[in-house]
């Protein structure tokens, strides 16, 4: 039945009660939900009040383009994942570029509230995957959640096997954005030597040396 506060709630412009300024910073001890996910180098960024969703998505890129189109077209145009924390029903979705969620491809995380965005960053990054220094964020503590297609009830398929997305994707190794200079010495260091070994396979670099310790698989990365 539509009544008058319905229709007033309609005419009405929404009110942000949500995001901060441009450049606030709110941390996670601040968040309402999701603080179990991240660590306390994670951070929700005031991008401002309007276009928020492009704006969220240009500071994570570290872009000044102009985005135009829905978040999906964006996705699909820039090859990238896109994990949405909604701040207001406590859910976690996301909309992926291929048929697959990818956890290898570069991936945003962005805060939403109603028609109000803002992205969710680290002071060690902004862009993550199983790539990335807190890899471990997104393997152990969001992948692990219940995630639904953004504006589906249909759950998410992750596919993290890398040879086998190679064959499926037909990924070329600049298509996942990795390159030396993605990684320094200290964070290798703290990786296992497993991943060091998937960070290798996505540079499509060869190895000659049957046995490699940990400390010969960073040269080859760093190549030194």
């Amino acid at each position: 039945m539509i009544t008058y506060e319905l229709i007033i709630e309609y005419l009405s412009p929404p009110i942000n009660i949500f995001s901060s300024q441009p450049n606030i910073t709110i941390p996670l001890s601040k968040f309402t939900y999701f603080k179990d996910i991240f660590d306390d180098s994670f951070y929700r960024y005031g991008v401002g009040n309007k276009n928020t969703l492009h704006a969220s998505i240009n500071h994570c890129l570290d872009s000044s383009e102009k985005l135009e189109g829905s978040i999906e077209e964006i996705v699909n145009t820039i090859h990238i994942n896109i994990i949405i924390f909604d701040f207001k029903n406590n859910k976690i979705s996301s909309i992926h570029y291929g048929s697959f969620f990818n956890p290898w491809r570069p991936t945003i995380y962005l805060a939403n509230y109603n028609d109000f965005w803002e992205p969710i960053v680290s002071s060690d990054g902004k862009i993550f995957s199983f790539s990335s220094s807190k890899s471990h964020i997104l393997k152990t503590k969001i992948l692990t959640n219940e995630i639904n297609k953004y504006n589906n009830s249909d759950n998410i398929c992750i596919n993290d096997n890398f040879n086998e997305i190679l064959e499926l994707d037909n990924l070329l190794p600049t298509d996942t954005f990795i390159d030396s200079s993605t990684f320094t010495k200290n964070k290798l260091d703290k990786m296992k030597k497993e991943e060091l070994l998937q960070i290798i396979t996505n540079m499509n670099i060869q190895i000659n040396n049957s046995k490699p310790t940990k400390k010969d698989l960073i040269k080859i990365i760093c190549k030194e």
